[in-house]
């Protein structure tokens, strides 16, 4: 079972990540050229939103840290911040869904086995709700950018992005006292 505050911490970084990916896909609207590609980053970025309030609706409110602190900058937020700075809408696919929100999503998908049905359901309800539409935009995206663009290019040209990610996971497994999005729950 994960304590009360290592499970607040993860909720608020998940909170954080989503309304992170919100804010990035939200300012690459304006200068993506592409109709179709322009149009599903705007849903997109209020998916991400609307998944953001569910994280936080589910926020331990009592006998935690005060919630700016919870929905704070993880660990992993450099990555967040490597992924804003991505350039092209083939290189912004790649980043976003191949590489960034997939991982995101498996963090997700892998948290339910580790949770407890009792003290955890709030969380475990949510999971399967925002798993459900996630994955529902990644295969969007997959079949946008293929008839935009001939699918996602550029996943061999965001190896710093790559590193970034791999870093946070040795870093977490590492010392096992941060809080990373991109990890799943109690880790």
């Amino acid at each position: 079972m994960v304590p009360l505050q290592a499970a607040a911490r993860k909720l608020g970084a998940w909170c954080w990540a989503e309304r992170r990916c919100f804010e990035i896909l939200g300012g690459w609207v304006r200068d993506t050229e592409e109709p179709a590609i322009k149009a599903m980053l705007a849903v997109h970025s209020r998916h991400h939103a609307w998944r953001a309030e569910r994280w936080s609706e589910i926020l331990p409110r009592a006998y935690v840290a005060p919630l700016e602190q919870l929905v704070s900058d993880p660990a992993d937020a450099a990555v967040f911040d490597a992924l804003e700075a991505v350039e092209g809408s083939g290189q912004r696919l790649a980043a976003h869904y191949h590489l960034v929100y997939r991982e995101l999503v498996s963090a997700y998908e892998a948290s339910p086995d580790l949770m407890s049905p009792t003290t955890d359901a709030p969380a475990l309800r949510a999971i399967r709700i925002i798993v459900g539409d996630a994955l529902h935009d990644l295969a969007e995206a997959e079949v946008v950018s293929t008839r935009s663009l001939g699918g996602i290019s550029g996943p061999d040209h965001l190896t710093h992005l790559h590193d970034a990610v791999a870093k946070v996971q040795v870093r977490a497994d590492k010392s096992g006292a941060i809080t990373s999005s991109l990890l799943c729950w109690g880790s």
